[in-house]
C-alpha cells in the first residue's frame, strides 16, 4: 500500500494539482459565461431627445424623429428597471450655425451600472424654425 502512493509521488502530485486548476478554471468559465448572459440581455428603451443649447438661446429647431429606441443592458435587473428611465439622449447644439435642415449626431448619457449599446437612429435631422 505505500509503495502504491510513494511510488512516483511528484508525478501524482503534479497530476492532481493539473486536475484541480483546470476544474477551477472550467468552474470559473461556466460561472463567467452566466454572468455575461445575464449582462447580456438587452433592453429596447424609447427616449425622448433633450436639446442642449447655449444659455439664454432664442431659437427655435424643429428634430427629426424626437424620439429614438435606445438599445441598453444593466447589470443587477432590478436596479436596470428603476433607473433605465434616467437614460437621457441629448442633442448638442450649442456650435449649430446651420440655416438649411442638417444631420447631427446624438450622445446617450446613462447612470452608473447600465450600459448603451446603441441609438436608433444615431442621427437625427435638425431645422432651425425662427431665429
Amino acid at each position: 500500500m505505500r509503495d502504491l502512493i510513494l511510488h512516483n509521488f511528484w508525478l501524482k502530485l503534479f497530476s492532481i494539482a493539473l486536475a484541480t486548476v483546470i476544474w477551477l478554471a472550467i468552474d470559473n468559465s461556466i460561472h463567467n459565461e452566466q454572468n455575461l448572459s445575464q449582462l447580456l440581455t438587452a433592453d429596447y428603451i424609447r427616449v425622448q431627445v433633450s436639446i442642449q443649447t447655449n444659455p439664454g438661446e432664442k431659437r427655435v429647431f424643429r428634430i427629426t424623429p424626437n424620439e429614438v429606441v435606445v438599445i441598453a443592458v444593466g447589470k443587477d435587473a432590478a436596479s436596470f428597471q428603476a433607473t433605465r428611465k434616467d437614460i437621457r439622449v441629448i442633442l448638442d447644439l450649442t456650435h449649430f450655425n446651420a440655416k438649411e435642415s442638417n444631420t447631427e449626431e446624438l450622445r446617450a448619457q446613462a447612470p452608473p451600472g447600465i450600459t448603451v449599446l446603441e441609438i436608433i437612429p444615431y442621427t437625427v435631422q435638425v431645422q432651425q424654425v425662427s431665429p
